[in-house]
């Protein structure tokens, strides 16, 4: 009997940038005034793109906004393919100094691994609020009956992995403007996952006020990290928002209108309480 195939995502030929090599789209962003900045952290094999909406809400309530293009991202998957999470995790905690030379507070919000990069600095760092959404604790699925959250970074994995033709996002017309490489590289991969897994005995030690925002439909992300979340995260000033629409990048799925309004409300709300 033939193997049964899925289909899967093919290779898109993104405009880009001639000089830097970067997509169109996928730039990394700054902008707005206020002594109250908000660091913002993209996916793995993702974009800027995908928090520029979310932050836009946040500039016009009154927030500086940054949001860097980490390395081998927006570019080309050759680029992903060579790098790893200390690689991802350096330049946030490069670019979160960085603000906090600038402004009284930083805050951080964080998309999928970059909510796993927002909670390995506020563990550490004067991270005054964390936004996280769909936050990357460990992946969902199943492969040959094992669970992937097992599986990964235990069991040998090279090359690219080819993403499902269905992707993250639920809504044609956020899923046909998403800026994401249509394949995974496996040993970049394999480095977040390990990460997640070591991070989840150091979340007692994350104490600042945090909004966690996930659709519980979230094939990527599994939903469960986030309820572990709320379970043993140090704050006592702690949120989770489950939705029952959209996929894993709900920042431009069903959820996103809801999901502006609550964490732009929600972050307004602590923007002059002191950092724990």
């Amino acid at each position: 009997m033939p193997a049964i195939q899925r289909a899967v995502q093919k290779e898109r030929a993104w405009p880009s940038d001639p000089v830097t090599g970067v997509i169109l789209g996928a730039e990394a962003f700054s902008f707005g005034e206020g002594a109250h900045a908000v660091l913002f952290l993209h996916g793995w094999h993702s974009s800027p793109r995908e928090v520029r909406f979310l932050a836009q809400r946040f500039q016009a309530a009154g927030f500086h906004c940054r949001g860097p293009l980490l390395k081998g991202h927006g570019t080309r998957i050759q680029d992903l393919a060579v790098t790893r999470f200390p690689d991802y995790l350096a330049e946030a905690e490069t670019a979160f100094d960085a603000l906090s030379a600038t402004h009284e507070r930083v805050s951080i919000c964080g998309l999928s691994m970059g909510g796993l990069l927002g909670l390995d600095l506020a563990s550490r760092l004067p991270v005054a609020n964390l936004v996280l959404i769909a936050p990357f604790l460990a992946p969902t699925g199943t492969t040959f009956g094992l669970p992937n959250r097992w599986l990964i970074g235990r069991v040998p994995l090279w090359g690219n992995i080819a993403k499902s033709l269905a992707g993250p996002i639920q809504d044609p017309a956020g899923r046909e403007g998403h800026i994401s490489y249509h394949a995974m590289p496996a040993q970049a991969m394999v480095s977040v996952v390990v990460a997640a897994r070591r991070f989840a005995p150091l979340i007692p030690k994350v104490h600042c006020p945090t909004l966690i925002l996930h659709s519980i439909h979230d094939t990527t992300s599994d939903f469960a990290g986030s309820k572990l979340l709320i379970e043993k995260l140090g704050s006592e000033d702690k949120t989770l928002v489950a939705y029952n629409r959209g996929n894993h990048v709900i920042t431009l799925d069903y959820p996103r209108e809801s999901l502006e309004t609550t964490a732009v409300a929600w972050l307004r709300q602590r923007r002059s309480r002191s950092p724990s």
